[in-house]
């Protein structure tokens, strides 16, 4: 069973708020000093900052759980659901409810960014009471979390990238102070990310105990620890893996296939890590590992995960406030081809007393007596092999090798192969809205392709999206005063 990851001390300098995401109060200084006398300080600074991205406010929640996926139409939306929900699915950004959606997402964002900018700095400052091993995999793990948070930023509040790769966008901090930075174009944006990953890879390539697993969820024994038992679970982190993968998703959003594949084909060589989810380990609603876990190189914990399950998916809340693919089967049938022994079909909804409708509930709680033995409980995906697969028949070219990689997914998810004839790029976009719901992916998939329309849970047709709608504004906190 792996412990939840507990800020114990890092909580005590870590940012709650900041003018423009920069400010660090001197009066903090001191308190750093004596936490960060030893490793056990930096240990649980950045387990402080996992936790925190992995919290409500963001991907425990906001991002891959609920709002990605509502502007992506995965959910039937009414206005019982509240006028917020209704602005932001009908991608009406300068209401004011959605307005303050969006500044959340921002604001938690940047502040998440200048902790991970001060963490890399202590690492700079005090990092000498840690051995060479541990300093590097830190100092690793956070330029990839810099990283993935400023590409989710900027597949949310820049154009798509490839039509617009020199618009101003966002601003780019690496470091703590008091100055507003100016804005960068994306291009620039996407230099740094791509520099903080080229820098994750090489130290953890040399230094990340995940390349020696065989499996890199698997709990470690004090052999392979040692004294270091802040790298069990290494897909909890952003291991080397991880960053391969998240390397894949960068360069195919610049439209670097060729980049794509290279980094897609790194963890597909070592798939036997990442193992795919069989038949047995779905078997039961009292234990199913219904996010599929195994096949995770990166993930998010979050304590509250079920409490956020029961106020949002639960077949308990009644039909105007749950979250759902609708008042009846037509929306998930035409997701999965009316193919109940999908696995993320048959096993993720489900029929439940009360309700006419299957019900979301991948993020349900095991109902076993021996929940401890479970360790992916209050586990949200960032990253999974199947993503990685997918970018890579969508980067081969070779149509055949394309039609393989698709198909290695859909017979692990128990569905009939593709033949020769399929529709490469359809069938892409169709796993796409099977694979990822609840995870947000959909809707960069989505803006990455510049889909014209979007077929909608609410009413189960086609929604129509302009280009434009696919890049959130800059928020008000942002630019006034500035």
């Amino acid at each position: 069973m792996k412990k939840f990851i507990i800020p114990i001390i890092a909580s005590i300098f870590l940012l709650p708020s900041c003018n423009k995401w920069l400010d660090v109060k001197p009066e903090d200084k001191f308190i750093e000093e004596e936490v960060l006398k030893t490793p056990k300080g930096f240990e649980e600074s950045l387990n402080g900052i996992y936790l925190k991205l992995g919290s409500n406010d963001l991907y425990g929640n906001n991002l891959n759980l609920k709002y990605l996926d509502m502007l992506a139409q995965l959910y039937r939306v009414t206005p019982e659901h509240g006028k917020d929900i209704q602005q932001l699915v009908a991608y009406n950004y300068g209401a004011d409810e959605t307005k303050v959606i969006l500044d959340n997402i921002w604001s938690n964002i940047y502040v998440n960014i200048t902790n991970i900018n001060r963490f890399l700095e202590n690492l700079e400052t005090y990092g000498s009471v840690l051995d060479t091993e541990s300093r590097s995999i830190m100092i690793a793990e956070g330029h990839a979390l810099r990283a993935y948070l400023y590409f989710d930023l900027l597949r949310m509040f820049a154009p798509n990238y490839v039509k617009e790769p020199n618009a101003a966008t966002i601003p780019y901090y690496d470091k703590t102070g008091y100055e507003s930075a100016p804005y960068a174009s994306s291009s620039v944006i996407m230099e740094k990310i791509n520099a903080d990953l080229l820098i994750a890879e090489k130290l953890l390539e040399q230094y990340d105990p995940a390349i020696k697993l065989e499996k890199v969820d698997q709990t470690y024994g004090t052999q392979e620890l040692g004294n270091k038992p802040f790298l069990q679970f290494r897909n909890y982190h952003l291991n080397y893996f991880a960053v391969k993968g998240l390397q894949a998703r960068v360069y195919l959003y610049q439209g670097k296939k060729t980049d794509a594949l290279q980094a897609a084909q790194t963890v597909i060589a070592n798939k036997s890590k990442f193992p795919w989810i069989t038949s047995s380990q779905l078997t039961g609603k009292s234990s199913a590992n219904r996010v599929f876990s195994t096949e995770l190189l990166f993930a998010f914990e979050n304590p509250k995960l079920y409490s956020v399950f029961e106020n949002q998916f639960s077949g308990a809340l009644e039909d105007k406030q749950i979250l759902s693919a609708g008042t009846n089967d037509n929306f998930l049938n035409a997701i999965y081809d009316s193919w109940a022994n999908d696995f993320r079909y048959g096993v993720i909804w489900d029929l439940t007393s009360g309700k006419s409708y299957r019900v979301f509930t991948k993020y349900k709680d095991l109902t076993s007596t021996e929940k401890g033995q479970y360790n992916y409980r209050f586990t949200v995906p960032g990253i999974r092999l199947s993503e990685v697969f997918l970018i890579a028949a969508e980067c081969a070219t070779n149509p055949a090798q394309s039609l393989t990689y698709l198909n290695e997914l859909r017979t692990n998810r128990n569905c009939d192969v593709l033949g020769s004839n399929a529709d490469i790029t359809a069938n892409i976009m169709k796993e796409y809205r099977k694979e990822f719901y609840g995870e947000g992916q959909l809707w960069y998939f989505y803006k990455r392709t510049n889909a014209t329309s979007i077929l909608s849970a609410s009413n189960n047709s086609q929604k129509t999206i302009s280009y434009t709608q696919y890049t959130f504004p800059l928020p008000l906190s942002e630019t006034q005063p500035r």
